[in-house]
């Protein structure tokens, strides 16, 4: 059985190290990706300030060390009753199983604003804090988009750029932060939001909740429904939209619809994990797990001796904050009970 896995993100790399680890040689594992090269992203935030760096690797030689072949090649379609997909250079590629993990498009979300969408924000994140050490700044907000299911890195930022304006001695700098959010970082809980806000109050970030961003021209960042906030720069978030794959159903924002265990509705033979997929939380770790689900999904289909579980999210977020990190935790699928924690200490391991 050919499982082909479209990808080269966090899902479509768990996805096929999971495969080959429960499928073994059940199946012909094949992955195509658009690029031979995977940048690992969360420490992106803390590139400015010279904390960490984005780590980059070899996809080929992945591949290689699970068995898989590769076909460096983007994907324009898929064809589901042929059973094949169509790469932008013209190649037909056949498939018994298909696993799309093409991940989701990131666009910016306030006109106006710095945009955090991975490495590549780093040179124009550093001209801030230029900007800053120079004193030709001295308000900089930090904007959640209306929709942002994963606000933590800009909150990293925030809390980065008050331990790094402390540092320089800088007064009269004015840092804000401007969410949606009823309580800051609400996902992860109450004890962990309570713990954002008082790291926000000890660095003197100004936090300005339940308000909706929507541009920032001529110093004016502009708040839903009728509000505004003076600064000088504003560095949000992307607003993330789906694939639209030629070929696979899709809700009105472009995500890939799939049940808990990864398949597609409507399909029989096709997968998807991921940013790509209608998940509400778009992150790594879930990304993760969806593709734990579906490689189970599928490699029961191929006569592995597997229980498919359901995709249940456990959400984990290590804060970075300029200087002890805080780790949180939280089930967010139900049946899990209490389970929302925030610490000084790893909440999983390894950390």
């Amino acid at each position: 059985m050919t499982v082909m896995i479209v990808g080269g993100g966090v899902a479509a790399l768990e996805a096929l190290m999971a495969l080959h680890e429960l499928a073994e040689d059940r199946i012909n594992l094949q992955l195509v990706t658009p690029t031979p090269e995977f940048a690992y992203r969360p420490l992106a935030v803390a590139e400015p300030f010279g904390l960490g760096e984005v780590r980059r690797y070899d996809v080929v030689r992945i591949a290689a060390d699970h068995r898989a072949a590769v076909h460096i090649a983007g994907i324009k379609s898929v064809d589901t009753a042929a059973h094949h997909v169509m790469t932008w250079d013209g190649r037909e590629l056949p498939y018994d199983v298909l696993l799309v993990a093409v991940g989701a498009r990131a666009t910016t979300s306030i006109p106006g604003s710095v945009t955090i969408q991975g490495p590549g924000f780093t040179g124009r994140f550093r001209t801030v804090l230029r900007e800053l050490g120079e004193r030709r700044i001295r308000h900089v907000a930090f904007a959640v988009p209306p929709g942002a299911s994963w606000p933590l890195p800009l909150y990293e930022l925030a809390l980065m750029t008050a331990t790094h304006v402390a540092e320089l001695g800088l007064r009269k700098v004015r840092l804000s932060l401007v969410t949606p959010e009823q309580h800051p970082l609400e996902l992860f809980g109450t004890a962990a939001s309570q713990t954002v806000r008082e790291l926000l109050e000890e660095r003197g970030i100004e936090l300005h909740v339940s308000r909706c961003p929507s541009g920032f021209e001529d110093g004016t960042l502009s708040l839903v429904p009728d509000d505004s906030l003076a600064a000088d720069r504003v560095v949000s978030l992307p607003t993330l939209k789906g694939p639209h794959l030629a070929g696979l159903r899709a809700d009105p924002a472009g995500f890939i619809p799939v049940d808990l265990h990864g398949l597609v509705r409507g399909e029989h033979d096709v997968y998807a994990a991921g940013d790509a997929t209608n998940a509400p939380i778009k992150q790594g770790g879930v990304a993760s797990q969806q593709a734990d689900a579906a490689a189970e999904a599928i490699a029961a289909r191929a006569g592995a001796d597997v229980d498919p579980q359901p995709f249940r999210p456990v959400l984990r977020g290590l804060l970075l904050t300029g200087s002890t990190p805080r780790y949180m935790r939280a089930e967010v699928s139900g049946g899990g009970g209490d389970d929302w924690r925030v610490s000084d200490n790893a909440l999983w391991w390894p950390p």
